[in-house]
This record gives C-alpha cells, sequence and structure tokens, in this order.
C-alpha cells in the first residue's frame, strides 16, 4: 500500500525554506494547511515560516511517514539516507539532475533506489513536481491546489501536469489525486495503478506517458486493474521528434508507438489523442455505464446536434432509432417546427420544462443507451441555461434507470452556473461536440469491453 504518500499522519520538507523564490518554500507553504504534523528541515534557519524547524529529520521525535526532499543534487542522496535510518516510509523526491541527464545520473539514480530498498522506503521522482490528494487536502507540491474531483492523474512530465492542473481549476474539472512522477527511479505507473485501483475516491486513472521501463509489469497490472476502474492513456513521443525529446526529457525510451498502442489495446487502456482527450473521457465515469452504443441527442439549435452525431458516429457510436411512440409524445409539445427524429431540435424557444420532458421520454425510450443533452446560448428574453440544466437533473432523478447522461453546454461563461449544477449531480458538462463525443465513447468502449454487451 502507498498510503503513506497521500494521507501520511506526518510530514518532513528536507529544503524547507524562507526564501519565496525557493521551491522548498512554496512546498511548505502549501503543507501548512495539511491536517497532519508537518516539520520543516533546514540547516540554517532556526524557524521556517513561523515553524520550529530542524537541521536534520533524525532530530525530530515523533515517527515520520513521508518526506519531501527539495535540496540541492548534491545533498540529496545523504538526505535520503537520514530519511532511512529515520523510519521513513516514503519519499518524494523533487530534485532534477539524475536519470534524464545521461548515464551517469542513470547510475545515482538506482544508487538511491538501492538506499531506499535498504531500508525499506519507497521513492516517488526524482526529478518530479510532487503528489496532491485533494480528498485529504494533502498538497505535496509547489504548485496550486487541484480542484476536488473523482480523476486521479497521473504525469511523467511535472511542468505538463501542472499545466494540466491550472487549465482543469479555469475548466472547473476536479481530480482526486495528482501524482508528479517524474523519471520513475522506483514507484511507476504499474505500482499507482494497482494502488489507485483500490482508491474509492478515483473513478478513473489518467496517465500521461513518455515512456515505460517494464512493459510486461505495466501490461500485467493494467489488464487487471482496467477490468474494475477505467484507465486512459496519453502517449506522448509518437513521431521519432517526440521520442528523441522524450528521452532527454524524463531519461524514458520512448520505444516504437505502435507496439505502445497493441500493448494498450490489449490491456484494456483507452487511448486519448489530446490533453481535451484525456479529460473529457476520465470525467465521463460519474456516470453509470450504458448498455449499448445507442444514442439520443436532445438540442435546442441544430448545428451543435448535427455535429455531435459526427463526433459520434466518428468514434464507432450509433444514433438510436426511437420509438414511434416516443416521437408521437415529443411532438404533442414542442412546436411544430421541431424535429422529433433523433437528433431531436427543439428549437431556440425551448425552455426548462421542454429539457425535461424531453430527457425523460428519450431515457424511457427502450432503444436508447445513452443521453447527450445539449445547450446553446438561449436566444429569448428572460431565459438561462440554468432552467434547461434543471430539467435535465430533475427527468434524470425521476426515470433513475441507470442510462448515462452528458451534458454539451456551449455558452461559455453564461453557462457555468448551469454547468456547476449539472457536475454537482454527477453529469459532466462539456463545451464542444468533439468532448462530448469522446466522453460517450470511453463509457461505451469500457462497457463493452467490462460488461459483454
Amino acid at each position: 500500500m502507498l498510503d503513506y504518500f497521500f494521507t501520511p499522519k506526518s510530514i518532513a520538507v528536507l529544503g524547507a525554506s524562507n526564501d519565496p523564490l525557493k521551491l522548498g518554500y512554496e512546498i511548505f507553504k502549501n503543507l501548512k494547511d495539511y491536517g497532519g504534523k508537518v516539520y520543516p528541515i533546514n540547516i540554517k534557519e532556526e524557524t521556517v515560516q513561523g515553524v520550529k524547524a530542524y537541521k536534520n529529520v533524525k532530530d525530530i521525535s515523533e515517527d515520520v511517514d513521508l518526506a519531501v526532499i527539495v535540496v540541492p543534487r548534491r545533498f540529496v542522496k545523504q538526505a535520503l539516507i537520514d530519511c532511512g535510518e529515520k523510519g521513513v516510509k516514503g519519499a518524494i523526491i523533487i530534485t532534477a539532475g539524475f536519470g534524464e541527464m545521461g548515464e551517469e545520473g542513470k547510475k545515482e539514480e538506482r544508487e538511491l533506489v538501492e538506499i531506499a530498498h535498504r531500508y525499506g522506503m519507497r521513492i516517488i521522482g526524482p526529478n518530479c513536481v510532487g503528489v496532491m490528494d485533494t480528498h485529504s487536502n494533502m498538497n505535496a507540491t509547489f504548485i496550486v491546489n487541484a480542484k476536488k474531483g473523482s480523476v486521479a492523474f497521473v504525469s511523467q512530465s511535472g511542468a505538463l501536469g501542472a499545466g494540466i492542473v491550472y487549465k482543469t481549476i479555469k475548466e472547473d474539472i476536479g481530480f482526486s489525486k495528482f501524482i508528479s512522477v517524474g523519471n520513475m527511479a522506483d514507484v511507476d505507473f504499474a505500482d499507482l495503478m494497482e494502488y489507485l485501483a483500490e482508491d474509492n475516491n478515483s473513478k478513473a486513472i489518467a496517465l500521461y506517458i513518455e515512456g515505460i521501463k517494464n512493459g510486461k509489469r505495466f501490461m500485467e497490472i493494467a489488464k487487471k486493474v482496467s477490468k474494475k476502474k477505467p484507465i486512459i492513456a496519453l502517449k506522448a513521443g509518437k513521431s521519432e521528434s517526440g521520442a528523441r525529446a522524450a528521452s532527454s526529457h524524463t531519461g524514458s525510451l520512448a520505444g516504437s508507438y505502435a507496439i505502445y498502442e497493441a500493448a494498450f489495446t490489449q490491456s484494456g487502456v483507452l487511448v486519448a489523442e489530446t490533453i481535451d482527450d484525456l479529460l473529457s473521457m476520465a470525467r465521463a465515469f460519474t456516470q453509470p455505464l450504458p448498455k449499448g452504443k445507442k444514442v439520443a441527442i436532445m438540442t435546442n439549435a441544430g448545428g451543435p446536434g448535427v455535429l455531435t452525431a459526427d463526433q459520434l458516429d466518428k468514434r464507432g457510436l450509433k444514433l438510436a432509432d426511437l420509438n414511434k411512440e416516443t416521437m408521437e409524445k415529443l411532438r404533442g409539445f414542442l412546436p411544430p417546427m421541431a424535429a422529433v427524429k433523433n437528433p431531436v431540435d427543439m428549437i431556440a424557444s425551448a425552455r426548462g420544462e421542454d429539457y425535461y420532458k424531453t430527457a425523460k421520454l428519450l431515457l424511457e425510450d427502450e432503444n436508447v443507451d445513452m443521453l447527450v443533452a445539449i445547450c446553446v446560448v438561449p436566444t429569448f428574453a428572460g431565459m438561462t441555461p440554468t432552467e434547461h440544466a434543471e430539467g435535465i437533473i430533475k427527468a434524470v432523478k425521476e426515470v433513475n434507470n441507470g442510462k448515462p447522461v452528458l451534458a454539451l453546454f456551449m455558452a461559455g461563461y453564461v453557462s457555468e452556473k448551469a454547468k456547476e449544477l449539472l457536475e454537482k449531480e454527477g453529469i459532466p458538462a462539456y463545451e464542444r461536440p468533439e468532448d462530448v463525443g469522446s466522453a460517450a465513447y470511453a463509457l461505451a468502449a469500457f462497457a463493452e469491453r467490462n460488461l459483454e454487451v
């Protein structure tokens, strides 16, 4: 178990600082809000950010579960030995300059792992941003807190991972955990997948991968984990140039993308093509799994319905053939200009009540496996997307038959409140047809592999 990386009772920050320009300052500042005990280690200072400092981790009288090491490279080895002698269980090594620097660096990196294992300690890193658990309010990184959510995000690139955290905050997307693995000298993707499979706060596992050192073990663990929890991977280094860049970045051997793609398919890992793809697919799993690939689309504008239909078709999903009875009931309350075949275009005048009645009928239709509810900017006075969101939520609660619902609200800042309402109910709300298409595909693909539909 790797609990000590995410819910430690006590943490020591080796290299904690009073200097706002140093990483040790930001890491310790972020950890001051954590519920457990946090000890700053600094050989020069008596206090760090108002907290009593220690010269050495061994000077702390209480047990220490986790160490965050952010000292200069030449001191890392001794810092790790001190942690081992103290009985620390896990160490996050932020410091760079090891395996990514070539053979000499790789040799030093191996020495660090040997030291750690001698003391029964595990390492995340080196050359990483750190670890964050939004549910235990632990931020052992030098970046801002991610929004709390249900996606565990594991990134081989620290800076890209950090950039994605900032992106998700802006887009109101939540993570359960953010783990920057860096060079993966010890703890790797396989270890983390195995751990996250049992984590109740994580409904999906998203991976940014540059290279995998032990492909056989990755596949074995992924095959086992993907039977109970979705794994979505974004693989970098597909091209020759990208593979070279990955090697110099984290010391990874990127290898042939075709081999990775085949390995992912055999292991039940869903493949994302872009960052937006990765996030869209992972977010979908707050919803139940569909029993098939037949999708109903409801919209208040024709264009987005057509674009979404294209995206679904491109990903191997089908538009459901609605029952005649469903279409007759839709015709009974929608305006004459509305289209009651799938996609159901309720036209621009559709209000919240129309969304409620339409969503209810589509969810009750036995030919429908999944519903995509679309809303563009309402053009009629006194109307906001909030009432449309409320209509969808009401229908889902009333029907309650386990069919997944995905929302596409294309109104920018105008629909922020509506999207908040939907997300609160576990209905992911997207902004582009491509994203909702990826989400629908992920649900259907995972269901097909695991429910044998």
